[in-house]
C-alpha cells in the first residue's frame, strides 16, 4: 500500500504518470466505460449547470451552428433547444449517448477524442465543458477544434480550477490553473480570455475560457464584460474574476 502523501505528491507533480498507473486495471478511455457513465447519469437525471448555460447563451446567437464536444447527457443542448436554438450538434465517445440524444432530436456525432472526424470551418461555436482535463494529446485536440471552427468562430471551454486531479478523478490527466489554461489555449488561438467562477448549483471552482482568432465576434473586453455580468448576477464570480491573454 502506497502512503497517501506519496500518491498526492506524484499526482501533483507528475499527473499523467499517476493517471496511467491508476488506470492499469481500468478502461476510462473505453466506449463501454462511457456508455455506463451515460446510463448512470441519464437515470439519475441530468446535472444542471445554470450559470454555464446562461454564460453560453449570452455569448452565442440562436442561429449559430454550435457543437458541444463531450456533451454527456446533452443538458446544455437541450437547454439551448428550449431557448430557440436550431443548429445544435453533439459529439460523444458513448454510442449510447449518440443513440439517446438523436432520439431527442439532436444531431449527434460519434468519435473518440482527440480525433474529430468533422468537416473544416463549419461551426460558429464549439463548446468543450469538463473535457480538456481528460485529454492527453491536448494540442492535437485544440488544433482539431480550431480546424472545425469558422475563421470567425469561437471556442468555449470549462475545466475544474486547480482541483480534481488524477488522485481525485482517475479519468483526469491534468489540473489547470488560470495561467496554465491560458498558456495551453494561446498556442492555438490568438485571443484568449480566462475567468474564475463557480456554478450556482455547485461549489467546485471552475475556469471559463473563451478563445478565438482576431477575426472573432467579440473583443476580449466585451467577453470580459459579459462574463462579469452573468457571473455577478448569478453570484458565481470568484476572487480575481478573469483576465484577457495576448
Amino acid at each position: 500500500m502506497i502512503p497517501w502523501r506519496i500518491k498526492a505528491f506524484f499526482s501533483q507533480h507528475c499527473p499523467l504518470g499517476y493517471h496511467f498507473l491508476a488506470n492499469i486495471r481500468t478502461q476510462h478511455q473505453s466506449e463501454a466505460y462511457w456508455d455506463y457513465a451515460f446510463d448512470v447519469s441519464w437515470e439519475a437525471g441530468s446535472r444542471d449547470w445554470p450559470t454555464k448555460n446562461k454564460l453560453i447563451k449570452a455569448l452565442t446567437l440562436p442561429e449559430d451552428r454550435l457543437l458541444d464536444v463531450g456533451c454527456g447527457t446533452g443538458a446544455l443542448l437541450r437547454f439551448l433547444k428550449e431557448e430557440g436554438y436550431k443548429n445544435l450538434e453533439g459529439l460523444e465517445i458513448s454510442k449510447r449517448a449518440v443513440e439517446v440524444l438523436d432520439q431527442h432530436g439532436i444531431t449527434m456525432h460519434h468519435a473518440k477524442l482527440p480525433d474529430l472526424p468533422l468537416l473544416n470551418e463549419q461551426y460558429d461555436v464549439v463548446v468543450a465543458s469538463q473535457v480538456l482535463e481528460h485529454i492527453i494529446r491536448r494540442q492535437k485536440f485544440l488544433r482539431g477544434l480550431k480546424q472545425i471552427l469558422k475563421p470567425s468562430g469561437s471556442l468555449i471551454i470549462f475545466v475544474p480550477n486547480n482541483c480534481l486531479g488524477p488522485i481525485d478523478e482517475p479519468s483526469h490527466v491534468v489540473k489547470f490553473t488560470r495561467d496554465t489554461l491560458a498558456k495551453e489555449l494561446s498556442r492555438c488561438f490568438s485571443s484568449v480570455f480566462v475567468g474564475n467562477m463557480k456554478d450556482e448549483n455547485f461549489d467546485m471552482p471552475i475556469l471559463f475560457a473563451y478563445a478565438q482568432n482576431d477575426s472573432g465576434r467579440y473583443s476580449k473586453q466585451i467577453v470580459e464584460r459579459i462574463f462579469q455580468k452573468v457571473t455577478t448576477l448569478s453570484g458565481s464570480l470568484t476572487e480575481n474574476g478573469g483576465k484577457a491573454m495576448n
